[in-house]
């Protein structure tokens, strides 16, 4: 089930209008805090009961409450711009028995499809009082997600085939089209070597090679991250297996900050990366490829500190294998849904709610678990 999360209030502006016939006064939406007769004021909670413009609901869905404290009485109703609404309001008429605030209750659909995705989606919920002849509306935004920074999926990537087991066809990101070059990420070219090994696959990338070869991935320059003070990077990783010996490479990646910005797990100590170990995937699976995205899922949170702030510098870089030589072990890693997108005190505690960094546990648990909640409409 969902909880209400951190919040912060903001105003909001009122045109007023003045209509000659006598019969009526409207009048429309006013900030929480104006001095009015008619007053309609929303909490997120009844424990720091603060009034809200703005709240975040949780990306796995579930049911969300708001606490309304009004003079008047009101119905509730959803907009959002979607073809299929992702918010219904289910009730609006029950009472707190505590404070005697009216609960607005909605049902939220999950933020996922059937990957891990987190890019903010809002709608609006409005209340609207019934008074009479009264025109008094208030507003609330409600937000699911968290803004994107930065964000490719790969999909534009059309080089050989999907199935990683084959080579043929895949392409060194120095060699890609100018359109996908212009997304603006960049690899390290090892001394000694033409292009880097980056490689394009189809929908996907590759680090690394079959000759001991490591690779990097950094992320393009964004200057809105001069903004930030928390940012989540999401991606999936998997390691590669070969289908006729079984061997596995070396699964060990390296998640670094260039240019500002701490890994928020290590913020007293200051360090600036995190080693993780990516799963393998199952080519004995009779779903493969198609599942080898399966619980690959990766959150990596970068915070920033008065030592070492986030930048318009800042980049983050996942590395496999050395940059320098050739080593004896292969460390190949796949790479896809790379994204980098800011948190602020409104959105959903994902650092708290994930344990920190390191795989996926909260859409990435939820997607794959066999448990299926019945009050929650998948997408």
């Amino acid at each position: 089930m969902i909880k209400s999360f951190v919040q912060f209030s903001r105003g909001l502006v009122c045109v007023a209008l003045t209509v000659a016939a006598a019969t009526s006064a409207v009048s429309c939406e006013e900030h929480s805090n104006s001095e009015r007769n008619e007053s309609i004021v929303v909490y997120a909670d009844l424990v720091e009961r603060e009034p809200v413009d703005a709240v975040c609901v949780d990306a796995k869905g579930g049911i969300a409450q708001l606490y309304v404290k009004s003079n008047v009485d009101f119905t509730a109703s959803w907009e959002d711009a979607d073809t299929s609404p992702w918010i219904t309001v289910t009730d609006y008429s029950a009472k707190d028995p505590a404070t005697g605030y009216r609960v607005v209750t909605l049902k939220v659909k999950p933020r996922h499809t059937t990957t891990c995705y987190y890019t903010r989606r809002t709608g609006m919920l409005i209340l609207s009082a019934v008074n009479g002849g009264l025109n008094y509306n208030k507003y609330v935004s409600v937000h699911q997600g968290a803004t994107a920074r930065v964000s490719w999926d790969f999909a534009s990537l059309k080089y050989g085939k999907t199935d990683p087991r084959f080579t043929d066809g895949e392409t060194s990101i120095d060699n890609w089209t100018a359109a996908q070059k212009a997304y603006g990420f960049t690899s390290t070219v090892i001394p000694g070597e033409t292009v880097a090994h980056c490689y394009g696959k189809n929908g996907y990338l590759k680090l690394g090679d079959d000759k001991g070869h490591g690779a990097d991935l950094i992320s393009p320059f964004t200057s809105d991250l001069r903004y930030d003070s928390l940012l989540m990077v999401a991606f999936r990783a998997v390691a590669y297996t070969d289908h006729v010996t079984g061997k596995k490479d070396a699964n060990k990646i390296t998640v670094s900050v260039l240019g500002g910005g701490v890994i928020a797990d290590f913020a007293e100590e200051g360090k600036t990366s995190i080693e993780l170990e990516a799963p393998y995937y199952d080519v004995q699976s009779d779903e493969f490829p198609d599942n080898m995205w399966k619980k690959t899922d990766f959150l990596v949170f970068v915070k920033s500190t008065k030592t070492n702030p986030i930048t318009v510098n800042t980049q983050v870089r996942i590395t496999c294998g050395s940059l320098s030589t050739a080593s004896t072990e292969n460390n190949r890693i796949f790479i896809d849904n790379f994204y980098i997108r800011r948190l602020t005190e409104i959105d959903q505690p994902y650092f708290e709610e994930n344990g920190g960094s390191g795989k996926d546990n909260i859409l990435g648990s939820v997607i794959y678990d066999d448990a299926v909640d019945d009050n929650v409409d998948v997408q």
